[in-house]
């Protein structure tokens, strides 16, 4: 059997991240809150189409948003372009890892939202990009970033075998019609690495499938002790933790983990 795809950086790719996630605005009330004061310095690491960054721009913040896709980051500044002479002059863009990166000027903020960490799957890489970002940081800054929280019965389904491809309920539509979205999902359970592979069709006019498109994606999943602990490898403290984007606890499984860190004193 062919494999699918390897995911990439399409323009396709980033105009259906914009689709998929045109109602996804809690978090990005969220980050305006921490981030957007007015005259804050703020980083935002993986910054996609500029759907966090553009929002904090117009909050008030000075962001640099960091973005390894050159896709990606054209649909954002075409985004960028659109806006208001000061919003405009309130945001950069610059192509790079978030492994290895420096500025010369420190940042009030380093923002990895929307679960971006969790592309880092080894914990060189993971190490890598937070000793990148504590470098990044004021010394009264903060580390700002949401990771998923595994559900505890989804991992014990995950030992008996790979799921089924199934449907996600979300989709979208562009010029070329209506999509949906289904997912298959392998866990290697040693690694903590789920192995996403998404299907999006188009519906042919009679019925049917007209079209097939597919990324796959991987990403690394974290208990909470365990990225406790990785931030104290790392050199910093943790201030808060959230389960939701309004401050809620961490008591539910499968939700948010919304971590807010200072750099360690010494």
């Amino acid at each position: 059997m062919r494999s699918p795809p390897v995911f990439d950086s399409t323009t396709e790719a980033a105009l259906r991240y914009d689709a998929l996630h045109a109602d996804r605005t809690a978090d990005v009330a969220f980050y305006a809150r921490e981030a957007g004061r007015s005259g804050f310095r703020v980083l935002e690491v993986g910054a996609g189409t500029g759907r966090v960054a553009l929002a904090l721009a117009a909050a008030g913040a000075r962001v640099v948003g960091l973005e390894p896709g050159a896709a990606y980051l054209a649909v954002a500044a075409a985004k960028r372009a659109a806006e208001a002479p000061d919003v405009r002059a309130r945001i950069g863009l610059v192509r790079a890892d978030m492994r290895a990166y420096a500025f010369r000027r420190p940042f009030d903020r380093v923002l990895f939202p929307f679960r971006v960490f969790q592309a880092m799957l080894t914990v060189p890489d993971q190490l890598a990009a937070l000793e990148a970002a504590h470098g990044a940081l004021a010394e009264d800054g903060r580390l700002v970033l949401d990771l998923f929280d595994p559900r505890l019965d989804v991992l014990a389904e995950a030992a008996e075998g790979p799921a089924a491809l199934a449907e996600t309920g979300r989709g979208y539509s562009d010029a070329r019609g209506e999509w949906r979205e289904r997912v298959a999902a392998r866990y290697d359970l040693d690694a903590q690495i789920v192995d996403l592979t998404y299907v999006y069709e188009r519906s042919a006019p009679g019925g049917g499938v007209a079209e097939r498109s597919f990324e796959r994606l991987r990403v690394r999943y974290f208990t909470r002790w365990e990225f406790e602990h990785l931030l104290a490898r790392a050199g910093y403290e943790v201030e808060a933790l959230y389960g939701g984007w309004g401050g809620e606890t961490t008591d539910i499984e499968g939700e948010d983990m919304i971590w807010i860190a200072r750099k360690a004193e010494g």
